[in-house]
């Protein structure tokens, strides 16, 4: 049995590099709980809607349509996120 892959691993570059930012700086601690609340998830579907609203506000990813929220398509990578 093979270990699952996080949402954490999952996340495109843009989306960890906007996490990591240095403008961030302040607002570590509420970052850290983003990066781990991703390492502790496999699935998109497991985040709920105000963990959604946190990682788009501090990724400064925003999605451009309604099915980017849908599927998560904006902020991870894979086609095994739902």
């Amino acid at each position: 049995m093979s270990k699952r892959i996080t949402l954490y691993q999952r996340l495109k570059p843009e989306t960890k590099a906007g996490l990591e930012c240095v403008s961030n700086k302040p607002y570590k601690l509420s970052i850290n709980i983003i990066v781990d609340l991703l390492k502790s998830k496999q699935f998109y579907s497991d985040l709920t809607i105000d963990e959604l609203k946190n990682i788009i506000v501090f990724s400064g990813i925003e999605p451009k349509t309604i099915f980017d929220v849908k599927f998560g398509d904006f902020l991870f990578e894979g086609d095994d996120i739902l």
